[in-house]
C-alpha cells in the first residue's frame, strides 16, 4: 500500500526536481495522504504545504528540511521520524505520537500541539524556536 499510494500522488502530482522513487524534494503541495502507510520513506526536502496527513504512520520516516506547513497531521504516527529542519508553521499535530522525533531546528510558529505524545526529554529541541 505504501509505495502505490506514494506513487500514485507523486504522479498527480510530479514537478520537475522530485525524485519520484523516493519521494524526496517531491512537490505534494495539498496532497491528500489520509490514513497513508509511509514508515520509513524518504520525504526529505519535500513540499508538502497543506497535505492532509490525518491518521498517516510515519514512523522512522525522514522528513528533514521538509515543508509541513498548514499540513493536517492530527493522530499522525511520527514516532523517530527525523523532522530536522522542517517547516511545521501552522501545523495541526493535535494527537500526534511525536515520540522520539529529532526536532533540531524544526520551525514550530503557531503548532497545534494539543494532545500530541512527545517525550520531555524531546522539548529541549524546542527552545529557541518561535511558539504561540
Amino acid at each position: 500500500m505504501k509505495a502505490e499510494k506514494l506513487n500514485q500522488v507523486l504522479a498527480e502530482h510530479q514537478q520537475w526536481g522530485a525524485d519520484v522513487a523516493s519521494g524526496h524534494r517531491a512537490i505534494l503541495v495539498n496532497a491528500e495522504l489520509e490514513g497513508v502507510d509511509l514508515r520509513g520513506v524518504n520525504l526529505s526536502d519535500a513540499d508538502l504545504r497543506g497535505s492532509n496527513l490525518t491518521n498517516a504512520d510515519l514512523a522512522r520516516a525522514n522528513l528533514s528540511g521538509a515543508n509541513l506547513s498548514f499540513c493536517n497531521l492530527r493522530n499522525a504516527n511520527l514516532r523517530e521520524a527525523n523532522l530536522s529542519y522542517a517547516d511545521l508553521t501552522e501545523a495541526d499535530l493535535r494527537g500526534a505520537d511525536l515520540s522520539n522525533v529529532d526536532f533540531t531546528g524544526i520551525e514550530v510558529w503557531r503548532c497545534n500541539f494539543k494532545g500530541a505524545r512527545i517525550h520531555p526529554e524531546m522539548l529541549h529541541w524546542i527552545i529557541g524556536c518561535r511558539l504561540p
